[in-house]
């Protein structure tokens, strides 16, 4: 009925336990101790380095890849323009800045210091949340710069996507009715940031999800986005570029052909 696949951390593979003993909750025979609504649900996951699906950013070649477009002309550039906050930020943390991933870092590390309850030092008060955040998220888009690390990102899952869908429509797999995944705020922003519908620049926080569901609407089969990042609007229907919020599922997949990867690019 569910596949479930997780990357391999501790976080993620127990937020996929914790939304699996959601969907199965046991009846009073399957309850093996009195008033404890859990039950054994498997879920599979791939080592790290061997993960392309979900991991996709940890292949070799994607890693090569990132490497020349962080210290490109195009991406020092827009560092560039945000020279001064970023010297601001340098000289009260000490480090030697020199992409967006180092603000990326520290503005998790900033995170999870306020998340424990830890008072931020007075420095962050001129740059603490929005002009972190608003630094920290051009990491997404220097992790998706070229075809071919975008096909590396999220590429390998949306080739799962498609075929999983074409199984189930045709009826390979009739029994299976949901695919789970459970992985990173990054895997959200870089899917969306594929499929277009990135709409506004965010880091993606925890529990946020996105919904890939296949209807048939009179005879024809489609997909529809949603994305729920509790902003307080709400799950929203998303609507890609060039198709409706009802995207029939031949157009889909031309939509994303150019993000499918040969199988060997990843190099693993």
């Amino acid at each position: 009925m569910v596949e479930a696949l997780s990357t391999d951390y501790n976080r993620t593979k127990m937020s996929l336990e914790l939304v699996l003993a959601s969907l199965f909750k046991p009846n009073k025979d399957q309850m093996f101790e009195n008033g404890l609504y859990w039950q054994p649900v498997p879920y599979n996951y791939l080592p790290k380095n061997r993960d392309p699906i979900l991991l996709g950013v940890l292949c070799p070649h994607y890693l090569e890849l990132y490497n020349e477009a962080a210290y490109s002309a195009e991406v020092q550039t827009e560092i560039n323009k945000h020279r001064e906050v970023i010297q601001y930020i340098a000289k009260y943390t000490g480090l030697n800045i020199t992409k967006f991933e180092d603000i990326y870092n520290l503005f998790f590390g900033l995170f999870t210091e306020e998340e424990w309850g830890f008072t931020l030092p007075p420095w962050t008060r001129n740059v603490w949340p929005k002009t972190m955040e608003s630094l920290a998220v051009h990491e997404y888009y220097v992790a998706m710069k070229t075809v071919e690390m975008r096909q590396m990102a999220v590429g390998y899952f949306l080739d799962k996507v498609i075929k999983d869908t074409m199984k189930k429509i045709s009826g390979t797999t009739p029994a299976k009715k949901l695919f789970l995944y459970s992985a990173h705020e990054n895997n959200l922003a870089e899917l969306l940031i594929a499929l277009g519908v990135f709409e506004y620049p965010h880091i993606p926080t925890y529990g946020s999800f996105i919904l890939l569901e296949v209807h048939n609407i009179t005879g024809v089969h489609g997909v529809k986005i949603f994305y729920e990042n509790y902003s307080g609007q709400g799950v929203k229907l998303l609507k890609m570029p060039n198709c409706d919020e009802f995207c029939p599922l031949d157009q889909f997949v031309h939509l994303v052909t150019d993000l499918i990867p040969d199988r060997s690019l990843c190099g693993i």
